[in-house]
C-alpha cells in the first residue's frame, strides 16, 4: 500500500449514482447497490492529484488505512466505470482476507521496486477481480485496448535486448504473461498474438511464466490461502523475496 486517507463521511442514504462527475450506467449502478455496505467505506480522488508521480501515471490505484479505502481514478479514462468497480473489488478481496505486496524501498528512491511489487499481487489478484466481475454480468476494463498496449510496450522494452535473468524487465514480463494466462476475459486472436509477441521477443520470461500459470491453474489461486501460496512461489520463482514483502489479512509479513 502506498498511502491513505480518511474522510469520516456518513453513511450513503442511497447507492452510488456518481464517482468524480461520471454519471454511472444501469449495470454501474448495479453494482454499487450490490456493494453499497462496501462503498460507504470508500473516497473517490483523481489520480492526477496522488503525491506519488509514478502513481499519477497510472490509471488507478487503491489503498487502505484499515477502515475507509481511498481509491484513485484518472476521470479523462476511456473505460472510467471499469476502473471503478475493478478497484472497488480490489478493496472488496482485501476486506475478504486477500493478501497485498509492499516493497521495503520508498517510491522516491526505487519506483521500479513499487512497479514490481504492484504488478507482483496484480499477476494473482488481477484476474480473481476479472472472474468475479465477469460471473456477475459486470464489465471489464476492455481488452483490445489493454492488449495493444501491451504490445507496444513489447516493442518499446525489445529494444534494450535480451533481458537479464531476474533483472526488472525479465520480472515484468513474467509477471504480464502470468496475468495473461491466469485471466480467462484475456482471449481471442489479439491476445494471441500478443503471446506469440511475447514468446518471441521475452522467451525465458514467457516459458518460466507458462510454467508457473499451470501450476496454479491446477493448483488454484482464488481464495485468500491459495492466493498466498502463489504469490510466495511465484516471488521466489523471480528471486524478489528480499525486495518485495507480502502481507495476509492479518498483517504478517512474507
Amino acid at each position: 500500500m502506498y498511502d491513505h486517507a480518511t474522510s469520516g463521511k456518513p453513511r450513503l442514504a442511497e447507492p452510488l449514482a456518481a464517482v468524480l462527475g461520471h454519471q454511472l450506467s444501469p449495470q454501474a449502478r448495479r453494482f454499487a447497490t450490490e456493494y453499497a455496505d462496501f462503498l460507504i467505506r470508500v473516497d473517490f480522488k483523481d489520480i492526477a492529484d496522488h503525491p506519488q508521480e509514478f502513481i499519477r501515471s497510472a490509471e488507478a490505484h487503491c489503498s487502505s488505512d484499515g477502515v475507509r479505502h481511498t481509491i484513485w481514478l484518472d476521470k479523462e479514462s476511456s473505460d472510467f466505470e471499469a476502473l471503478v468497480m475493478h478497484q472497488a473489488m480490489r478493496g472488496i478481496l482485501m476486506e475478504e482476507g486477500f493478501p497485498r505486496t509492499t516493497s521495503p524501498a520508498t517510491p522516491a528512491l526505487d519506483a521500479r521496486l513499487f512497479y514490481l511489487a504492484s504488478l507482483l499481487s496484480c499477476a494473482v489478484i488481477d484476474p480473481i477481480i476479472d472472474i468475479r466481475l465477469m460471473e456477475s454480468g459486470y464489465g471489464v476494463y476492455d481488452r483490445e485496448i489493454l492488449t495493444r498496449r501491451t504490445m507496444e510496450k513489447v516493442w518499446l522494452d525489445a529494444r534494450a535486448g535480451t533481458p537479464k535473468p531476474y533483472g526488472f524487465l525479465f520480472c515484468k514480463w513474467t509477471l504480464l504473461t502470468v496475468l495473461l494466462k491466469l485471466d480467462p476475459t484475456f482471449k481471442g486472436e489479439t491476445v494471441n498474438l500478443l503471446h506469440a509477441l511475447i514468446h518471441k521477443k521475452f522467451l525465458e520470461p514467457w516459458e518460466l511464466a507458462d510454467r508457473f500459470s499451470k501450476f496454479m491453474l491446477n493448483k488454484g489461486f482464488r481464495q485468500p490461502y491459495s492466493a498466498l501460496i502463489a504469490l510466495l512461489h511465484l516471488r521466489s520463482a523471480l528471486k524478489l523475496e528480499d525486495k518485495v514483502s507480502i502481507l495476509d489479512a492479518e498483517g504478517t509479513r512474507y
